[in-house]
């Protein structure tokens, strides 16, 4: 990829071209929940969500983008009952185009600095268990897999086992 590209925090100003990878992404990957024509978020909505995470402690969306396209993200968010809000889940999302150029662990990074910073001990995530690749990109961040979660999806008409997957940041 020729065009400088960022990681950043979502803003407002975003919404429109992070609704668009949304939606690209549903089209191109089977890894992620939503399939094609699931999604109906609107413009509005999106507004909103951008909204609620940047006014919350716990919660923050990573940006990949050159400033006129998006081409990835990384979702945390905190949980927040005493027992567990050491704990964030995380969300990764890579447009095919920008895949194997070090962006999905930039983005890991990105977020595991914000997580530390926040207070959190430990991030968390589920991949497909078939998702080589991923699970490569998880692994190489320092992920551990911690459990099988059987038939958690249905992708294509067939079931699809999730890792439970995990890391312990230290500050």
């Amino acid at each position: 990829m020729d065009e400088k590209v960022i990681i950043r925090k979502l803003t407002v100003e975003d919404a429109e071209s992070v609704l668009s990878l949304m939606y690209q992404l549903d089209r191109e990957s089977k890894f992620m929940l939503l399939e094609p024509e699931e999604r109906t978020t609107t413009l509005e909505q999106q507004i909103q969500i951008i909204h609620s995470f940047n006014d919350s402690s716990n919660k923050v969306i990573y940006l990949l983008t050159n400033d006129e396209k998006a081409f990835g993200f990384i979702v945390g968010v905190g949980n927040t009952a005493n027992r567990n809000k050491h704990c964030m889940s995380l969300v990764i999302g890579l447009l095919q185009a920008v895949t194997g150029q070090g962006f999905g662990k930039e983005l890991v990074n990105k977020l595991e600095g914000w997580a530390i910073s926040h207070g959190y001990s430990r991030l968390e995530l589920t991949v497909m268990q078939h998702n080589e690749r991923a699970k490569r990109l998880y692994e190489s961040c320092g992920f551990e897999v911690e459990g099988l979660k059987r038939h958690s999806l249905v992708v294509d008409g067939e079931y699809v086992n999730e890792l439970y997957m995990s890391k312990l940041l230290t500050a």
